[in-house]
């Protein structure tokens, strides 16, 4: 049985762009990364709250006296008003919303913060209005920023937490309450992404022996707000051997490789 294609499948529809649209808009939006344009320019990742993710050209931003500064730095979100071209948009004006910079001074947070966004660039296509999951990363986000300022939280949980989340709006729910294949509830100790879930002893399939811990943690995380999972405690084996559940769901269903682990 493979991963439960939700029936929540409306929660990543798609839509095409609307030629009556202005091609200048203004959106909330996150950073997901960049990468360098010629001399002075970049084309920044956006995750929009209007058109999903969007390429974007930021003209001049490596030079001294950019008017953009810092606020195209990972993990900020912004007011940003952009021209929409044939391959890329363009940003031209930028007003801080969240900076988020907390999350960049804590190294914990940092790590697990881009393993989160690195999920979100690799597995969401370009140009899709998504609300939902433009709001799971704000989410993820706010409460990854609250958690930095203070003392004695996980940061790998609530990043396990919106990677499964992300899973589960783009369709793919894992089968984690039953055997996969014949339904069986009991001694559920491998883990197969082409089932969609976790195996019990008796049945076939290429699987990876994962722990009881690590199943009822991924329950958990699924059923459970962000919020919560902030204050979650978990042994690194169980949260080591969630996020390889997470790769090979990612690698099986949705065709992109993660590379960075919480």
């Amino acid at each position: 049985m493979p991963a439960t294609r939700a029936s929540a499948r409306s929660y990543s529809h798609g839509s095409s762009r609307d030629d009556a649209v202005p091609r200048t808009y203004n959106t909330d939006a996150i950073v997901l990364g960049s990468h360098k344009l010629g001399e002075a320019d970049r084309v920044v990742s956006l995750l929009t709250a209007e058109r999903g993710k969007v390429p974007t050209v930021v003209k001049g931003v490596r030079k001294i006296k950019s008017r953009f500064g810092g606020r195209l730095e990972p993990f900020s979100r912004i007011q940003a008003q952009l021209y929409e071209g044939r391959n890329l948009h363009t940003l031209t004006g930028a007003d801080t919303i969240e900076t988020n910079a907390v999350i960049r001074d804590r190294p914990a947070a940092l790590k697990a913060g881009l393993a989160v966004i690195d999920m979100f660039s690799r597995a969401i296509p370009e140009l899709e209005h998504r609300p939902r999951t433009y709001n799971l990363l704000a989410n993820y986000l706010r409460e990854t920023a609250a958690a930095a300022a203070g003392d004695d939280h996980s940061f790998k949980t609530p990043a396990l937490g919106a990677q499964l989340k992300l899973l589960l709006l783009a369709g793919y729910l894992p089968h984690l309450a039953s055997c996969a294949v014949c339904g069986r509830d009991e001694d559920l100790r491998r883990f197969s992404a082409a089932t969609g879930g976790v195996l019990c002893p008796g049945c076939p399939g290429e699987a990876f022996s994962v722990t009881p811990e690590t199943v009822s943690l991924m329950r958990v995380l699924l059923e459970q707000p962000l919020s919560q999972a902030t204050q979650m405690e978990a042994g690194e084996k169980a949260v080591h051997e969630t996020w390889l559940c997470i790769r090979e769901l990612c690698r099986f269903y949705l065709g992109c490789e993660l590379r960075l682990e919480p």
